[in-house]
Protein backbone atom coordinates (compact mmCIF):
# COMPACT_ATOMS: atom_id res chain seq x y z
CA UNK A 1 0.00 0.00 0.00
CA UNK A 2 1.02 3.58 -0.63
CA UNK A 3 -0.01 6.92 0.83
CA UNK A 4 -0.23 9.47 -1.97
CA UNK A 5 -0.29 13.05 -0.68
CA UNK A 6 -0.84 15.90 -3.12
CA UNK A 7 -0.83 19.61 -2.36
CA UNK A 8 -2.73 21.27 -5.21
CA UNK A 9 -4.19 24.64 -6.14
CA UNK A 10 -7.68 25.13 -4.74
CA UNK A 11 -8.85 25.93 -8.28
CA UNK A 12 -7.78 22.43 -9.41
CA UNK A 13 -9.41 20.50 -6.59
CA UNK A 14 -12.80 19.67 -8.17
CA UNK A 15 -11.20 18.51 -11.44
CA UNK A 16 -8.70 16.23 -9.76
CA UNK A 17 -11.25 14.74 -7.34
CA UNK A 18 -13.61 13.88 -10.23
CA UNK A 19 -10.75 12.32 -12.18
CA UNK A 20 -9.62 10.25 -9.19
CA UNK A 21 -13.19 9.02 -8.65
CA UNK A 22 -13.36 7.98 -12.34
CA UNK A 23 -10.07 6.13 -11.81
CA UNK A 24 -11.79 4.11 -9.09
CA UNK A 25 -10.38 5.73 -5.98
CA UNK A 26 -12.72 4.74 -3.17
CA UNK A 27 -11.97 7.53 -0.70
CA UNK A 28 -9.67 10.40 0.12
CA UNK A 29 -9.08 13.03 2.76
CA UNK A 30 -9.05 16.68 1.69
CA UNK A 31 -7.75 19.53 3.87
CA UNK A 32 -7.39 23.24 3.22
CA UNK A 33 -3.94 24.49 4.12
CA UNK A 34 -1.66 27.50 4.09
CA UNK A 35 1.96 27.17 3.19
CA UNK A 36 5.18 28.64 1.92
CA UNK A 37 6.68 27.57 -1.35
CA UNK A 38 9.58 28.50 -3.58
CA UNK A 39 7.87 31.71 -4.63
CA UNK A 40 7.15 34.15 -1.80
CA UNK A 41 4.74 37.01 -2.45
CA UNK A 42 5.50 40.39 -0.92
CA UNK A 43 1.98 41.24 0.30
CA UNK A 44 0.85 37.76 1.31
CA UNK A 45 3.65 35.27 1.94
CA UNK A 46 1.27 32.34 2.48
CA UNK A 47 -0.51 30.55 -0.31
CA UNK A 48 -3.73 28.62 0.22
CA UNK A 49 -3.82 25.15 -1.30
CA UNK A 50 -5.70 21.90 -0.71
CA UNK A 51 -4.07 18.68 0.45
CA UNK A 52 -5.41 15.37 -0.82
CA UNK A 53 -4.40 12.15 0.94
CA UNK A 54 -5.23 8.80 -0.65
CA UNK A 55 -4.36 5.27 0.41
CA UNK A 56 -3.98 3.05 -2.64
CA UNK A 57 -2.53 -0.30 -3.64
CA UNK A 58 1.03 -0.37 -4.95
CA UNK A 59 -0.28 -1.23 -8.41
CA UNK A 60 -2.47 1.90 -8.64
CA UNK A 61 -0.09 4.48 -7.11
CA UNK A 62 1.58 5.52 -10.39
CA UNK A 63 -1.79 5.92 -12.14
CA UNK A 64 -3.03 8.10 -9.27
CA UNK A 65 0.07 10.32 -9.48
CA UNK A 66 -0.29 10.61 -13.26
CA UNK A 67 -3.97 11.54 -12.93
CA UNK A 68 -3.22 14.23 -10.36
CA UNK A 69 -0.53 15.75 -12.58
CA UNK A 70 -2.78 15.68 -15.67
CA UNK A 71 -5.55 17.59 -13.88
CA UNK A 72 -3.51 20.11 -11.89
CA UNK A 73 -0.46 21.15 -13.93
CA UNK A 74 -0.54 24.74 -15.20
CA UNK A 75 3.20 25.16 -15.68
CA UNK A 76 3.36 28.07 -13.24
CA UNK A 77 4.90 28.27 -9.78
CA UNK A 78 2.46 27.07 -7.13
CA UNK A 79 1.11 24.03 -8.98
CA UNK A 80 1.89 21.95 -5.89
CA UNK A 81 3.73 18.77 -5.01
CA UNK A 82 2.98 15.05 -4.76
CA UNK A 83 4.63 12.64 -2.35
CA UNK A 84 4.30 8.86 -2.28
CA UNK A 85 5.17 6.92 0.85
CA UNK A 86 4.91 3.23 1.76
CA UNK A 87 2.23 2.24 4.29
CA UNK A 88 2.40 -0.88 6.37
CA UNK A 89 -1.33 -1.10 7.04
CA UNK A 90 -4.45 0.84 7.97
CA UNK A 91 -7.24 0.01 10.44
CA UNK A 92 -10.88 0.97 10.05
CA UNK A 93 -11.88 2.39 13.42
CA UNK A 94 -15.57 1.37 13.19
CA UNK A 95 -14.94 -2.29 12.39
CA UNK A 96 -11.36 -2.83 13.55
CA UNK A 97 -10.65 -4.30 10.10
CA UNK A 98 -6.97 -4.24 9.20
CA UNK A 99 -6.29 -3.25 5.59
CA UNK A 100 -3.06 -4.25 3.88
Amino acid sequence: MKLVTAVVRTTSLARVVEALERLGTKGMTISEMKGLGEEIRLNNPYSIHDKIEIIVSDEVADAVVKTIIEHTRTGFAGDGIITVAPMDYAVKIRTGERIQ
